[in-house]
């Protein structure tokens, strides 16, 4: 069970990145809700894991401890991120987003490494292959907390863009353009968390498992207890800690995360978990999708029985970026 639920949490945090980012730069509305419903499920699921190992001692039957568990989880993790991310969106000025609008306009500059913010360097060359998905998917949402004004690019051809010859953008679109904003680092940050966690614990039955079948269980006694933490410590530090060229940079360090953290304290632990801990992990994620999983969706089926469906907001509203 374990296993299937990284395979599914890996291969989520991939087609997240895919609709968040430039790799698929037609993400509609429709796509973009459903990729929303499913991080609620793949989180719920994750933590409905993590309990079933915490509660295992107070319920015998395994199948009201799923059932309990998976109640729970979804149940908390559907409400807890959509009201998250409702509240922020629901508390945006206009400032915000016309930020979100134009940072998500410049995301190919700055990921060109012709962005400046407040005149500190982002990048001193295009992004390398490992950082270049959540860069495009989160550089909108890890600059959430600066003033249009603060985006110094280095193109000529951006600069026209966003002044003279800017497209006309309605307040439907904007107030879009912002929830796709707060809504990715918030989803991938959780799935990011239980997917995690749950590696951790798979790992940790395996080596019990290993320990139990080599009769080495004076060892195993030993190991029970701190097992789980000490990997989940391990786990979360090598996610954490080596970090990548963009939040070393300057203009991250100094201005972008400084900035987030004091205009919007709800979003950017999830930006700054995710922007660290997403890289470490992007080989594995992008094969378990494409090979394992063969690419899916990730849509949600019957839409129309559970009334999901989205109103275009309009009938000639230009792409998110």
């Amino acid at each position: 069970m374990l296993a299937c639920y990284t395979v599914l949490e890996l291969s989520f945090n991939h087609r997240l990145l895919e609709l968040g980012g430039h790799l698929q730069l037609g993400a509609t509305p429709v796509q973009l809700k459903d990729i929303e419903i499913w991080g609620r499920v793949v989180s719920g699921l994750g933590l409905a894991l993590l309990l079933m190992r915490w509660l295992d001692s107070f319920v015998r039957s395994r199948f009201l401890l799923l059932l309990l568990c998976c109640a729970l989880g979804l149940s908390s993790m559907w409400h807890a991120q959509k009201a998250l991310v409702d509240h922020i969106v629901a508390h945006a000025d206009a400032q915000d987003l016309t930020m979100s609008w134009r940072s998500q306009m410049s995301t190919q500059e700055a990921l060109n490494g012709r962005i400046l913010l407040r005149g500190e360097t982002l990048l001193t060359s295009p992004a390398p292959a490992d950082i270049r998905p959540v860069m495009s998917a989160l550089w909108a949402s890890s600059v959430a907390g600066l003033f249009p004004e603060d985006l110094d690019s280095e193109s000529g051809a951006a600069q026209l863009m966003s002044g003279l010859f800017a497209p006309q953008i309605s307040q439907p679109q904007l107030v879009a353009a912002y929830r796709k904003t707060v809504m990715t680092p918030v989803v991938l940050g959780a799935s990011l968390l239980f997917g995690l966690l749950n590696l951790c614990q798979l790992f940790a039955g395996l080596f019990a498992r290993l320990l139990m079948v080599t009769g080495q269980d004076r060892l195993l006694q030993l190991c029970r207890p701190w097992l789980l933490p000490a990997l989940a410590v391990v786990c979360m530090g090598l996610s954490w800690w080596p970090g990548n060229v963009w939040t070393a940079s300057p203009a991250y360090r100094l201005v972008a995360s400084p900035a987030l953290w004091t205009d919007k304290p709800y979003l950017a632990p999830f930006v700054e978990w995710s922007v660290r801990a997403e890289p470490a992990w992007a080989d594995s994620v992008t094969w378990v999708h494409r090979a394992l999983l063969q690419d899916f969706e990730f849509s949600v089926p019957f839409r129309h029985w559970l009334a999901l469906d989205v109103t275009p907001t309009s009938p000639v509203a230009v792409p998110l970026r």
